[in-house]
């Protein structure tokens, strides 16, 4: 098994160790995220054109201590660490519109 892996590699074959391949292959198949909830998509709406969390929270008149309880609840739904990860996964998954 591990001479195939070099042979692969020493081809110039894209190669995955087995535990990495298994590890893709199990996250591949969890069920979808979780939904976010309205409030979660309007501030991650928000957080996409570039508002603050002070701004956000200004803005839907709630503390700043709640956008981020927002943010880190949406960003465990959408399995990412950061705001910009969070947009990103967000648009490619369709959930946010960015129209005018």
């Amino acid at each position: 098994m591990v001479l195939c892996f070099f042979h692969g590699v020493a081809q110039g074959k894209a190669v995955l160790a087995p535990t990495v391949a298994m590890r893709l292959l199990r996250q591949r198949q969890q069920p979808i995220e979780e939904a976010l909830s309205a409030r979660e998509l309007e501030v991650l709406t928000l957080v996409a054109r570039g508002a603050s969390n002070k701004e956000i929270a200004r803005s839907l008149h709630l503390s700043e201590a709640t956008i981020k309880s927002h943010l880190i609840h949406l960003f465990g739904k959408l399995g990412v660490s950061d705001r910009t990860a969070a947009v990103t996964v967000a648009l490619e998954r369709g959930l946010l519109r960015l129209g005018t």
